[in-house]
């Protein structure tokens, strides 16, 4: 995810923050200061923040290390402002996998609540009034009190079925095993949209921002959740060399091509990033259309291709599964077009062009048999 960075890696998933978080716990600590009038309200304000979040992320590797047991990857956990993400790396293509992934998170925070009321009650606090975060957390007890209220609190909201949350893939998954998954994702997907709203709503009546903002992810995290099962169930069985351009109608250039050359041919042809290529036929790298353009206000700075391509670019077998290898690579690599290599040498280009054509290429199919 853009703007985040690695602050450690467990389990073989790394660790990330998103650069808002910092904003999160500046503006808890000047509420923490606004209501204590001394520094120290703030900084107790800040690390009970951090020791909640520390909450969230475990509830993300209870999702990520059921995902791994189910032979699933998981590159990476990012900690957002509004709670954490585990990115899997494809979906799970049984419904009841999907399920144990989505339940394993909010029952870590099940776990947790009894732990955390348990050195409370050991530290003297008074389980019976909740303490809040923003009158002043005296005492070690009354933090461990509130982390324990807030670990309910996430395990109660999760299991909400608002898809994408946890309780909406759970009713996804549960859907699935009776009308398939995209007719399951159709319908978690409108019931998370109604969520969103009515959460939407009341976060802005309420001055809830958070909460608005959590409405806006769930609504759109649905949406885009709905598509992409889509797009999954049309590239089915279909691999990269099914829709790729072939290499004798891809135009490739040579690192020793001038800057003139390659920008006649996006001015005047089809084609918009040009893999680079030896003599031999082995990538080089990519120059692509929008550096071509950009290099185009200062062509004295880039005399020849090699002063302009990437050289380090994704590339892709033409063997690989279309959706989990070439559409999942297209998308976080934020290219157009990826090179398609085999034994090294170039056979062609996948773009996202390609892709989009997997629904007619399936369509012929069904029509042949």
């Amino acid at each position: 995810m853009g703007g985040s960075f690695k602050i450690s890696r467990a389990f073989g998933i790394e660790i990330k923050v998103h650069w808002t978080f910092f904003l999160l716990l500046i503006f808890f600590a000047f509420l923490g200061f606004q209501e204590s009038g001394n520094v120290l309200g703030g900084v107790i304000t800040a690390t009970v923040v951090v020791a909640l979040f520390v909450c969230v992320l475990l509830h993300e590797f209870g999702h990520a290390l059921v995902a791994q047991r189910l032979g699933i990857e998981v590159p990476d956990i990012t900690l957002l402002p509004i709670g954490g993400l585990a990115r899997l790396k494809n979906l799970p293509e049984k419904p009841w996998d999907e399920v144990k992934i989505a339940i394993a998170g909010p029952l870590v925070n099940i776990v947790l609540a009894p732990v955390f009321f348990i050195l409370a009650y050991l530290l003297g606090a008074n389980l019976l009034a909740p303490p809040d975060l923003l009158s002043g957390l005296e005492s070690l007890g009354q933090v461990l009190a509130y982390l324990g209220y807030i670990n309910i609190a996430l395990a109660l909201f999760n299991l909400l079925p608002a898809f994408p949350m946890d309780g909406g893939r759970v009713l996804r998954g549960l859907l699935a095993t009776r009308f398939g998954v995209v007719r399951a994702t159709d319908i978690s997907s409108s019931v998370g949209q109604f969520f969103a709203i009515a959460f939407f709503l009341f976060g802005l009546l309420s001055g809830q921002i958070i909460l608005a903002l959590i409405a806006v992810f769930i609504f759109f995290g649905a949406s885009g959740e709905a598509q992409m099962v889509r797009q999954r169930e049309l590239m089915r069985g279909l691999s990269v060399s099914d829709v790729m351009g072939t290499k004798p109608r891809t135009e490739t250039v040579t690192p020793y091509h001038n800057f003139g050359q390659v920008l006649d041919s996006v001015l005047h042809g089809y084609q918009e990033d040009f893999p680079v290529v030896d003599e031999g036929g082995n990538l080089l790298g990519i120059v692509t259309r929008n550096e071509i353009l950009a290099a185009a206000h200062s062509p004295d700075r880039y005399a020849t291709v090699r002063d302009l391509m990437k050289t380090e670019v994704p590339t892709i077998s033409p063997d690989a599964d279309l959706f989990t290898d070439g559409y999942r690579i297209l998308q976080e690599s934020g290219l157009r077009a990826l090179p398609v290599v085999q034994n090294g040498e170039l056979v062609g280009m996948l773009t996202t062009d390609d892709v989009g054509q997997a629904s007619l290429l399936r369509d012929l199919r069904k029509q042949q048999y």
